[in-house]
């Protein structure tokens, strides 16, 4: 189908791929390519090594948030995400521009708490599930046991809401009318996600991201062989805009799908670009749901949050690439690492220790409170801080750990193990307060390669850097000390991670036990530290004519703007 002809797709679609590891530093030009599996590649050049940013599309499994099985609307009529209700009944369809609409099936209610699950199906969701097979099936047959989804059927069938185990809600719900996005991701969560990434202003935030549009652009406009001619698919696309970078490098046909109300914008900017917009069709959908009449050669994406894996969206960019990309095609990006390194920053750490100072008030309007004190101190140690820091603040060698988003498991993505085998420098002594984390992703394209790197000391991003605090420091008083851990990664279904992290080194005494620290941090609950004085000067000065570089690069490949302006979920 003519993609000039249709706005929008919709549909359901079950479905469900390795990584590598490579330790050693990190930062700067001591960059190491990630061993095999997969093909070698390059380790990024200067001009490359672009600094991560946020993308005009949400940091999420952003496939799609209008008809997933809720009863409501995607919010397209008002930009909010979540939209008005609508109850079951006959398709609605949503306006998503001048002249243009978006079918959409109705979206089945939950059931209550405590529901018994497992109803028959809505008649419109069994004829949908039946057409189903006349489409690109699952590649395990849709079947939740079958090859590489064991793993990801446990974790999905039933999502919770909640905070540690306090107040915990289950979302029962009949399993059949879910798709895979919705048996994963608690319900609140995903509403006020796409709610979020269903306005303007917020995708303003990271358009200005220049160092990430930049790079998007270098990437796709630099490799006009990858596209020209191609059908592309644009997962979580936001605005649209890396639809409209893949249709300027000469792609025949683009998807862009949009589960937020911003599909109805994305539409907007398409038609009035008619050029490049009239070989765009808006699929105001999650990608879980859509129903596409062809596979697609290309997939382009910016799935990475926070940590690389924050928000959960690299599921929804495997999921694409199980149900929708033909074999051999291209994905960009094709991988990404995440980077650790210890650090020593004693400022940090007496600035989240004293944020607990209030509860040590023995008589609070009569009222002892010091009791609290430990729990509300384990609290803010158990917040990730999210900020750029200085690259001399890292004691150690680097750990990396490698994700080949082409043949990577999505079950992989539900449990992340990074071990640590890092070692100091000759100085001494030295105080560690922590791990240090930062990502990058690489583009395999065929003309040019492109990296984009959140790396600290590197042009700002709004995804900056992260860092988990410890409560209990490590003292290190000889030279090249082995230090050894383990960073871990567990996925909850508030479409983010819980992180545990363990640090050992050497006994400070003869005789006595290794130092040993650990820690349990919340990835979706940040400490956003990026205003401090460091980053904020840093933000600054990379932002320093980077908006008048990227808008003067109207033409050929735009040299990669440097840069960052406001921060979302990330």
């Amino acid at each position: 189908m003519a993609a000039t002809d249709a706005s929008c797709y919709r549909g359901l679609i079950n479905g469900d791929a390795a990584a590598g590891r490579s330790s050693g530093p990190c930062i700067g030009s001591s960059w190491r390519t990630p061993p095999s599996p997969g093909p070698q590649l390059p380790p990024p050049s200067p001009e490359h090594c672009v600094a991560a940013t946020g993308c005009d599309r949400d940091d999420t499994g952003r496939g799609s948030i209008v008809a997933n099985g809720s009863g409501r609307t995607s919010g397209a009529e008002d930009g909010s995400g979540a939209g008005p209700w609508v109850p079951d009944g006959p398709a609605v369809a949503v306006a998503v521009g001048p002249g243009r609409g978006a079918w959409m099936p109705p979206r089945s209610p939950l059931h209550p708490v405590g529901a018994v699950t497992g109803s028959p199906l809505h008649p419109q969701q069994q004829q949908k599930q039946e057409q189903q097979q006349e489409y690109h099936r699952p590649t395990n047959g849709g079947n939740p046991s079958g090859s590489n989804a064991a793993g990801v059927a446990q974790a999905v069938d039933g999502a919770v809401c909640g905070t540690n185990g306090v107040g915990a809600v289950t979302i029962a719900a009949a399993r059949a009318p879910l798709n895979h996005f919705d048996r994963k991701i608690c319900r609140a969560s995903s509403d006020m996600y796409f709610h979020y990434y269903g306005m303007l202003q917020h995708q303003q935030n990271m358009l200005q991201d220049y160092t990430r549009t930049g790079t998007y652009y270098s990437a796709i406009l630099g490799n006009p062989d990858d596209f020209r001619g191609r059908v592309v698919m644009d997962v979580g696309a936001g605005s649209g805009i890396l639809s409209l970078f893949a249709a300027q490098a000469g792609a025949s046909r683009v998807y862009a799908v949009e589960a937020s109300g911003m599909a109805r914008f994305a539409r907007l900017l398409a038609d009035a670009n008619p050029a490049l917009g009239s070989r765009i069709t808006v699929v105001n959908s999650k990608v879980e749901e859509a129903m596409l009449p062809e596979r697609v050669d290309v997939l382009v994406s910016e799935p990475m949050g926070t940590l690389l894996v924050n928000e959960r969206m690299l599921e929804s960019y495997i999921f694409a690439r199980d149900h929708f990309l033909k074999p051999g095609g291209k994905m960009f990006p094709q991988l990404g690492r995440i980077h650790a390194a210890c650090f020593s920053d004693e400022v940090l750490h007496t600035e989240v220790a004293a944020k607990s100072a209030f509860w040590l008030q023995s008589s609070f309007y009569g009222v002892d409170v010091t009791s609290l004190h430990p729990a509300a101190t384990e609290g803010y140690f158990g917040q990730v801080v999210v900020d750029a820091f200085d690259p001399s603040l890292l004691v150690t060698s680097c750990a990396t750990r490698a994700l080949d988003f082409g043949t990577l498991p999505e079950a992989d993505l539900l449990d992340i193990d990074m071990p640590l085998e890092l070692s100091t420098g000759p100085a001494t002594p030295v105080t560690i307060h922590g791990l240090a984390c930062w990502f990058d992703v690489f583009f395999a394209g065929t003309q040019q390669p492109v990296w984009l790197t959140t790396a600290p000391g590197m042009p700002t991003t709004h995804w900056f850097q992260l860092r988990c605090v410890m409560q209990q420091p490590l003292l290190v008083t000889a030279p090249n000390t082995r230090i050894t851990g383990r960073l871990h990664l567990v996925a909850h279904a508030r479409q983010s991670y819980d992180i545990y992290l363990t640090l050992t080194t050497h006994s400070l005494q003869p005789g006595q036990p290794p130092q040993t620290s650990s820690g349990k941090f919340d990835l979706k609950e940040p400490y956003y530290r990026q205003l401090t004085p460091y980053g904020a000067a840093a933000a600054a000065a990379t932002m320093a004519g980077a908006a008048a570089q990227a808008m003067g690069a109207d033409s050929g490949v735009a040299a990669v703007a440097t840069g960052s302006a406001g921060w979302g979920w990330m």
